[in-house]
């Protein structure tokens, strides 16, 4: 049969890019180490298909294999930063594709604003700096989330609370993404040991992921934290623990942002005018319920403003997260339900009736949200967009 030709340099980078090993690359092509080995090193070339199966193995378009280097793959996020917030040179093809899968929807709803006449800048994006007052940026962002009183009794449970707060960030103009998976491939699982959250700032049409495989008390604070960067126009990638909320060794923007989700979620004079010193640390947790956040997020707060000291907050932290751990998780639910969150709600209404509009073909609405056609119209009926 007829050889490929591709440059055998290209397959031990695609291979490599894409963290395989030979052994996990004869697996998947259910051929021998040797024979791919030599494809790396020219000795044998692949027939076209054996080439379409490797270039699709290592998730890169076929014509990469044959240039004669590896492409510049420049990343939107300039500073991508891991669990001790250092800077880290690459990302799996995981976190590649759901970055790329997010930009491509954030490109088309810009775009859609704009064709529409609704591309009007928001103008609390950018609005105030890593020197600006955190009280006041947290203010701001309660503002606008519509965050009060009202809101937090309203919310069923802590998870009807971080519901209820999306809602609102969708409705100010804010693509919210909540998703464990890479796109809608329940079997490519999102790991919070690389990120927890990643945003995308733009003045138009700014976007927020959510890695849905970590805690409820950590999206939470995620999504906040997130926000917090859209209100200083700077794009990052989140991936600390919310005990970290309590520790110094970050850069000025994550302290910033990590200080203001804690405002946010519970306002400091709020805390301190609660917080009895006669009672116990247990007690004192059990009066602050009417927040709908987490424990995590009120030791947090209590090791914040000096109520509990740093063995009391490593002890009771490690017991909650011992028992976040343990506790079984919620099926995914219905996927109608779930299809919306994890390629925003207001993403997929815009969509879809952009679609139904004739403005956008269906095959090409069906790619975005990474679902068949019929799926698509499906949706809409459960969405009610007609």
């Amino acid at each position: 049969m007829e050889k490929a030709g591709i440059n055998s340099n290209q397959v031990r980078w695609a291979r490599e890019r894409a963290g395989l090993q030979l052994s996990d690359l004869s697996k998947a092509l259910q051929l021998a180490e040797d024979k791919i080995a030599a494809w790396e090193t020219g000795e044998e070339q692949p027939t076209f298909r054996q080439a379409q199966k490797l270039a699709e193995r290592l998730r890169v378009p076929l014509p990469y294999l044959f240039l004669a280097s590896p492409p510049e793959e420049n990343s939107p996020i300039a500073d991508l930063r891991t669990l001790r917030n250092e800077a880290r040179a690459t990302f799996s093809l995981d976190f590649k594709e759901v970055l790329n899968d997010s930009l491509q929807k954030q490109n088309w709803y810009r775009e859609y604003l704009q064709n529409t006449g609704q591309a009007s800048p928001l103008e609390f994006i950018g609005k105030y700096s890593v020197e600006s007052d955190v009280k006041t940026v947290a203010r701001d962002i309660q503002a606008v989330l519509s965050l009060d009183e009202e809101l937090r009794k309203s919310a069923r449970s802590k998870s009807d609370f971080l519901s209820k707060l999306v809602q609102q960030a969708e409705e100010a103009g804010i693509l919210i993404l909540i998703s464990g998976v890479v796109k809608n491939n329940n079997h490519r699982k999102l790991t919070v040991e690389e990120f927890r959250g990643f945003v995308l700032s733009d003045a138009v049409a700014p976007l927020v992921f959510i890695n849905g495989n970590d805690t409820e008390a950590a999206k939470l604070f995620t999504f906040v934290h997130e926000l917090a960067h859209l209100w200083v126009g700077a794009s990052g990638v989140s991936n600390v623990e919310v005990k970290s909320a309590v520790e110094n060794d970050f850069d000025q923007l994550e302290r910033f942002c990590n200080q203001v989700a804690a405002e946010v979620l519970i306002p400091a004079e709020d805390f301190q005018s609660i917080w009895q010193s006669d009672l116990s640390l247990e007690e004192n947790l059990q009066q602050y319920r009417h927040y709908k956040v987490s424990d995590l997020v009120l030791l947090i707060r209590a090791r914040q403003l000096r109520k509990i000291s740093s063995a009391e907050f490593q002890q009771a932290y490690a017991a909650r997260i011992s028992w976040y751990k343990n506790r079984k998780r919620s099926s995914g639910g219905n996927f109608k339900n779930t299809l919306p969150a994890r390629n925003s709600k207001l993403l997929t209404s815009a969509l879809i009736a952009a679609t139904l509009e004739g403005q956008t073909l269906y095959l090409d609405a069906a790619r975005m949200l990474n679902v068949k056609v019929e799926t698509l119209k499906k949706v809409a009926d459960h969405l009610e967009i007609h």
